[in-house]
């Protein structure tokens, strides 16, 4: 299917905000960021926003094509593996329940974990933009 321009910015401002969230933790150490709370709180947001791109794309993909509306963003990502836009909905789905913890329970967001994810999963982000890239 071949998707609107929306979709397309959104993917480009996903990639615009993983490569900035990537470029602001080089060469931080966990230790660094544990100390921080700037860096802590700007990588807080701007894994918020990127999932909610994410979250963005998959609604707008899935009123497209007349499949929806969903209940929840992860019944979202679901529905995207069902359509076979996404290989799999993981993981996808941890995504959007990591940004409801920070949404929601925000005083409890562990620096390490926090650091693990900005550092070691961002190209999840990228994955997810070049499956939906592959099916359009």
């Amino acid at each position: 299917m071949c998707y609107n321009g929306m979709i397309q910015r959104k993917l480009a401002l996903l990639d615009k905000q993983v490569q900035r969230l990537g470029d602001s933790l080089k060469g931080v150490s966990r230790d660094e960021f544990s100390q921080s709370w700037e860096k802590r709180s700007m990588t807080e947001r701007a894994l918020q926003v990127a999932v909610e791109i994410i979250i963005d794309i998959a609604e707008r993909i899935i009123a497209l094509d007349g499949a929806g509306p969903v209940a929840t963003a992860a019944e979202a990502m679901q529905l995207l593996e069902r359509l076979g836009v996404l290989k799999s909905q993981y993981p996808y789905v941890d995504m959007v329940r990591f940004r409801n913890l920070i949404v929601h329970q925000y005083e409890e967001i562990d620096p390490v974990l926090l650091f693990k994810l900005a550092t070691e999963q961002l190209d999840d982000f990228r994955k997810f933009r070049d499956e939906i890239d592959q099916y359009e």
